[in-house]
């Protein structure tokens, strides 16, 4: 029995777990299938060959010129399966193209088949729809909408817990049905902001959503809405971010026209500007707003930067759009009396505004936006002279385009009209109506030394007015700009901390894509390069640098497609600028030369009739070649710029300037030079700009928001999902939620970490190298392994990791600051109290005498005498307590009152106590400085009493010294400031002997006594000086007599030492000028003595 128990009990053990086995297999097949789930705590994904189908647009096959990669994508999936050819979106995840095994939706699709659950169906014209099964034949389904599709157009859908999830990271089944229903679900809720991972998505409502008042700054700012998306978020996290680590950061804003790029700007700099202390809008530039901070947060200062000006709107316009809103505005708003100055009529009477018959815009009210648009010019300090000198020349830019051409030969050639227009345009530029003509019908051209006029076909003189008013708008566009920023100047509390707001224009693909398109697709598809680069390739090259177990994820590289752009000599820009330099080359002639060199790149495609299509990132554009090479040359003859110069508006003038120096003659060498100036292409300028920009943005860590245009006709509460997808598409956003959903977007250096968290630990045995500290605070705060990854050099956190740290560190200091200022309070109260009482003790002390303390005595033999009587026999009345009561409120009353004007006491006694140190010092300083004149003064007297003893009159009669000494007294320094260097002795100005001075003049001592009585005075003056100071200084520690002021009789004496010494110097000098005279004198008498001498014996 013994020997067979534990076999018997083994065999029980086995059986139970087969059972249980079995049961699990039957339960599996009813269980739904696994959720994609979340990477294992080694970020393990499924194999690249295995996901390659995952995300839309991964594919690296070739695609149609005419298809976009997401819908070649799908194509290739379905030709793989043999299923239809039917086009629209992209796959869900976990699509798989491998042949082993069922593929894993449909395995998914199965299981919502037999469950008959919600599914999306694709309908025949290419659009997804929500229903549910019915029933199914074999690769057939039937939905409740009563269709049948085959089983590879059913997507699985979302249980509706998930319906309006504000991150699409969360959704289980990523697809583009599913995003674009969550979109939906959110939006028809004005909830207009979702995120895609670290991409935020705005979806423009077309009317006012209460969601940016004060209370949601606040609750931003406090952190209580940190999770829910806004721009308020993205600017906050941009905030902390820069202040945390003194990195710069930009705000990257793109969006398709009419997508609210420039509101949500305006959103996130009213919220920058609060932390700082500091909708349907056609924005046809774009612009980068560099907004300065100081050291402690607030805004110093702001640059604004644009890029491409859309000139050609100002004489251009498509149907149904309008022009710039300044136009419409200035001629809706401008009050009676402007009107009048400037000639000012309607818009529909301009021809440059009523071409595409889109005057107005519902709920947009354009006489009250220029009642703010003149606020806005007040507030950056634009003066009313400015203004309407600008609105002048706006009003002259739309009557030029109101003048009108008379063709008068066959050849086509033109005169100008005159009339309302013409007078109007010329009195408001400042020129003559004969000028303007002149410049509008003809063109010089210089032959040999003459210039003749050649006049102008109809074509011509079109084009020449148009390139005056686009040169006009552009230049006073500048000149708003320079304005706009010397207003916004950064002061000098400007630290190199900033955040970049970049207000971009999106992708644009229309019916007809000119030179404009052209630029504004090759700036998106730089953009798009960056975008891939921090979120694509350096995401990834930094997982592998650092070790982190990660399987690359595909996505759309456009790096072709930009060298088809940027390569040279052979691409597209270089062939533009190549043939707009040549004088007789056409549009034509430049699509003939595209489709010469670029037919073998497969992102490029020749077309008919001067035309080529590009394949972006976005899909495929196809331009009309109509107007590039003028559009590029943007020229503006001689004539034009001679007229602007020679106006008579300052203005207008100043404006024409910026590129001539008006100084110089027009025909002088900056002329010309401006005019070479002008020759430089549109795109090249455009080039230039783009990579500045591109230089900047790569300093500054990227946060992105993308613009979505709901609707085309926009207006408010209309979602077009076809519109809505195109956009999703050009964003790459599908890929960047997946590779959210799988990555750390969140990294930090062991260093960084340790210093910033270490504090934290409360275990203090851990080593105190950066990696132990880090793995420590992780295993401190019990952050899940899936949740993170070690690296190399970092630590990598899933989304929000980082932010419950820093939550958890800022309470632990509050709460370690709170105890600080609770300590400090009670040890500052201890202190007042021991202060208060050792101030009363001896207060007591003072005022208390033997007599006051014999009283004392007396009343405590009285107190112990009553203490002796029992209570019942005292009777005290409620009258003598009430008075006790108020004398003892008054007592301390008084008390409190004393109290204070103690302490304001102690403060008066410490500042005289300043003041005293004070005068100390400085009387101790004047003490030497005048210890070291009168020094100076001492020598300089003994050098000249012992030029004049009779010891120094050594050597032999009528001899004097061969050289004297160069030295001599040019200045007070040398003469009473005393030697410069140690051991300098003063120099000794006379060396001639001094009983030859006394012959000189008789025998006597005329030349001592001045000396001998200069120094007497000297020893008088010195010691009656020093009295005075030694008097000042005995009176320092002794309480001053009233009414005494030891600095002003300091001060006193200081002036009487400097009068006479300024005296004393005078009568030093005059002595020194007799002394001089006399021994001149006495070597004249030597000479001739000698030279008689020596005559008489040579006689």
């Amino acid at each position: 029995m013994l020997s067979t128990s534990p076999t018997m009990m083994r065999s029980s053990l086995e059986e139970m777990l087969e059972n249980l086995r079995r049961k699990d297999d039957e339960l599996s097949k009813d269980i739904p299938p696994a959720l994609p789930s979340r990477p294992t705590s080694r970020a393990r994904l499924p194999s690249s060959r295995q996901r390659k189908r995952n995300s839309f647009g991964s594919s690296k096959k070739k695609i149609k010129s005419d298809q976009s990669p997401y819908e070649a994508a799908e194509m290739e999936e379905r030709e793989s399966r043999g299923g239809s050819n039917g086009d629209g979106g992209g796959n869900g995840e976990g699509v798989t193209s491998t042949s082993k095994g069922v593929i894993e939706w449909e395995d998914n699709v199965d299981y919502f088949i037999k469950k008959k659950l919600r599914v999306w169906c694709r309908l025949p014209s290419g659009q997804w729809e929500l229903g549910w099964i019915e029933s199914t034949s074999g690769e057939e389904s039937c939905l409740q909408l009563v269709i049948k599709v085959l089983k590879t157009d059913l997507l699985p859908a979302n249980p509706d817990i998930l319906d309006g999830v504000d991150d699409l990271i969360q959704l289980s089944y990523l697809n583009e049905p599913a995003v674009l229903s969550n979109l939906q679900y959110r939006y028809s809720r004005d909830l207009i902001y979702s995120k895609a991972g670290p991409v935020l998505i705005a979806i423009n409502p077309f009317k006012p959503v209460q969601i940016y008042g004060t209370n949601y700054i606040t609750a931003y700012r406090q952190k209580k809405l940190a999770d829910s998306p806004h721009v308020f978020a993205m600017a906050d996290a941009a905030y902390d971010e820069m202040m945390r680590d003194g990195v710069n950061q930009s705000i990257i804003i793109s969006g398709e026209s009419g997508a609210g790029k420039t509101e949500t700007a305006k959103i996130a700099m009213q919220y920058l500007a609060t932390l700082g202390g500091g909708g349907d809008g056609i924005e046809r530039e774009g612009k980068l707003i560099e907004i300065h901070f100081s050291v402690t947060g607030k805004i110093c200062g702001a640059l604004i930067q644009t890029f491409l000006l859309e000139k050609s709107r100002v004489v251009q316009l498509a149907r149904g759009e309008r022009s710039y809103h300044v136009f419409y505005q200035l001629c809706a708003g401008a009050p009676s009396d402007l009107r009048g100055r400037l000639n000012l009529k309607m818009a529909n009477d301009y021809n440059y505004l009523n071409q595409s018959n889109c005057l107005v815009i519902d709920d947009v009210d354009d006489a009250l936006n220029f009642y703010k648009l003149q606020e806005a010019l007040d507030i950056v300090r634009i003066n009313t002279e400015d203004q309407e000198r600008m609105f002048a020349v706006l009003t002259a830019i739309l009557w030029l385009g109101n003048i009108s051409f008379q063709v008068i030969d066959y050849e086509n050639h033109i005169e100008v009209m005159a009339g309302e227009a013409l007078t109007a345009a010329a009195r408001l530029m400042g020129c003559t109506e004969q000028d303007l003509m002149l410049v509008l019908s003809t063109r010089k051209i210089q032959a040999g030394k003459d210039n003749i006029a050649k006049r102008l076909t109809l074509q011509q003189a079109t084009d020449t007015r148009d390139a005056l008013a686009k040169f006009v708008y552009a230049r006073l566009f500048d000149w708003l700009l320079d304005q706009l920023n010397k207003s916004l100047e950064v002061g000098n509390m400007r630290t190199g901390w900033s955040i970049n707001i970049l207000d971009i224009y999106g992708f644009e693909s229309f019916q007809k894509n000119s030179f404009e398109q052209f630029c504004i697709n090759y700036a998106n598809e730089r953009l798009q390069q960056h975008f891939n680069r921090h979120l694509f390739k350096l995401e990834q090259e930094d997982y592998e640098a650092n070790g982190i177990d990660w399987t690359k994820v595909d996505f759309e590289d456009n790096q072709e497609c930009l060298n088809l752009f940027e390569k040279k000599p052979l691409g597209l820009l270089s062939l533009l600028d190549e043939e707009s330099n040549f004088p007789k080359a056409t549009d034509l002639s430049f699509a003939n030369k595209l489709e010469e060199h670029l037919n073998s790149n497969f992102c490029f495609k020749g077309g008919r009739d001067g035309s080529f299509s590009i394949r972006h990132y976005a899909g495929q554009v196809h331009y009309d070649t109509c107007g590039f090479l003028e559009k590029n040359r943007d020229p503006l003859h001689s004539d034009s710029l001679r007229l602007l110069l020679s106006c008579n508006s300052a203005l207008i003038q100043q404006l024409a300037s910026g590129m001539v120096d008006q100084s110089q003659s027009s025909n002088g060498p900056n002329f010309q030079s401006a005019l070479d100036t002008q020759k430089r292409s549109v795109a090249t300028k455009f080039k230039n700009q783009l990579y500045k920009l591109m230089q900047q943005l790569e300093t500054t860590t990227p946060h992105f928001i993308r613009c979505i245009k709901p609707n085309s006709k926009q207006l408010p509460g209309v979602y077009e999902k076809d519109l809505v997808l195109q956009q999703l598409r050009c964003c790459g956003i599908l890929e960047v939620v997946r590779i959210a959903r799988c990555g750390y977007p969140s990294r930090i250096t062991h260093e960084d970490f340790s210093q910033r968290f270490g504090f934290l630990i409360s275990d203090k045995s851990v080593s105190q190298d950066p990696l132990s500290i880090s793995v420590a605070i992780l295993q401190q705060f019990n952050i899940l392994p899936e949740l993170y990854q070690v690296g190399y050099t970092k630590l990598y956190f899933r989304t929000g990791q980082i932010g419950a740290l820093e939550e958890t560190r800022k309470r632990v200091l509050l709460s370690v600051t709170g105890l600080q200022k609770c300590y400090r309070g009670y040890k500052t109260l201890v202190r007042g109290w021991l202060a208060r009482k050792h101030f009363d003790d001896m207060l007591a002390l003072e005022d208390y005498s033997v007599k006051d303390v014999k009283k004392m005595k007396e009343k405590d033999i009285k107190i112990r005498q009553v203490k002796d009587f029992s209570p019942a026999n005292v009777q005290v009345s409620n009258k003598v307590v009430e008075e006790l009561q108020r004398r003892i409120a008054r007592a301390e009353e008084t008390l409190v009152q004393k109290e204070e004007e103690n302490a304001s006491l102690r403060t008066r006694l410490q500042q005289y106590e300043m003041k005293w140190s004070d005068y100390e010092a400085k009387m101790r300083s004047m003490e030497d400085m005048w210890q070291k004149q009168i020094a100076s003064l001492q020598t300089s007297l003994a050098a000249a009493r012992k030029s004049f003893t009779p010891e120094d009159a050594a050597g032999q009669p009528g001899r004097q010294e061969a050289s004297p000494s160069p030295c001599s007294y040019d200045s007070d320094d040398n003469l009473f400031m005393g030697p410069r260097t140690p051991g300098e002795s003063t120099p000794t100005k006379y060396s001639v002997p001094i009983a030859e001075a006394r012959e000189a003049n008789g025998g006597g001592d005329h030349g001592v006594n001045p000396v001998n009585h200069l120094a007497k005075e000297f020893e008088q003056q010195r010691q009656a000086f020093d009295e005075d100071a030694r008097a000042l200084f005995d009176v320092r520690s002794v309480q001053p007599a009233p009414g005494m002021n030891s600095f002003d009789e300091l001060r006193r004496l200081k002036t009487r030492f400097e009068v006479w010494k300024k005296d004393y110097k005078v009568r030093l000098k005059e002595t020194k000028g007799a002394l001089h005279k006399l021994r001149h004198a006495d070597m004249e008498k030597h000479r001739r003595k000698w030279w008689g001498k020596l005559s008489g014996k040579a006689h």
